[in-house]
């Protein structure tokens, strides 16, 4: 008797083990299963909050970057336009409207001397009315004009006969040459037809009359 009832007890308890171990587990593996479906929408939603800080932040600097590049391109733009327009009246002195006194000279005394040589004039003064004029510009030195036949005459056979004088372009009516004395050079054109003379003096030390001449566009 004693021992059918041992042994009852003994498998009334491993059962009621195995219950409460069952129903233990199955407690644990509810709680889990409740608690992890809160938790997976506060992680869902700070990722989306996240990635949306991300792509708003890439989206600024793109726009910040665009930005930044239209106004550098707009800057280089303008500054091409300004040393190209700058450049052009560089290039361009004959089309600067002259000084009053430069232009009445240059209306005497076209024949002798180019456009361009005037306009780097920056003033003209009159030593003896219309037929003769003092002209000088800080780039090109100062010059003679005169108006005569007579001096026109004579200073065409001092660049023709004298051993000191030089001609580098002669067709009758104009001459252009240099004449000589010591280390100074008088560079001279001479108009025969209108009867005018344009002179100026250079150190031949310093400066090579030919090239001078031509440099003044006062002959090929």
């Amino acid at each position: 008797m004693r021992r059918i009832t041992l042994t009852r007890l003994t498998a009334t308890r491993a059962t009621a083990a195995a219950l409460l171990l069952g129903v233990g587990v199955g407690t644990a593996g509810c709680s889990a299963d409740d608690a992890a479906p809160a938790d997976a929408p506060v992680e869902t939603t700070t990722a989306g909050a996240e990635s949306a800080t991300s792509e708003a932040d890439v989206t600024a600097e793109t726009s910040t970057a665009s930005s930044s590049k239209s106004a550098a391109e707009s800057s280089v733009e303008s500054s091409a336009a300004a040393s190209s327009e700058a450049a052009s009246e560089s290039k361009e002195p004959g089309s600067q409207k002259m000084e009053k006194s430069v232009s009445k000279a240059y209306d005497i005394f076209a024949p002798v001397a180019p456009q361009e040589l005037f306009a780097q004039f920056d003033r003209c003064d009159s030593t003896g009315g219309d037929d003769s004029y003092n002209c000088s510009g800080p780039k090109v030195g100062q010059f003679q004009f005169f108006r005569s036949h007579s001096k026109a005459k004579q200073t065409t056979q001092v660049l023709t006969e004298l051993r000191s004088s030089q001609v580098i372009e002669d067709s009758g009516d104009r001459v252009v040459g240099w004449s000589t004395l010591g280390t100074t050079a008088v560079i001279t054109v001479v108009d025969n037809k209108e009867g005018m003379v344009m002179q100026q003096m250079i150190s031949s030390d310093q400066e090579d009359p030919e090239e001078k001449i031509k440099e003044l566009g006062l002959a090929k």
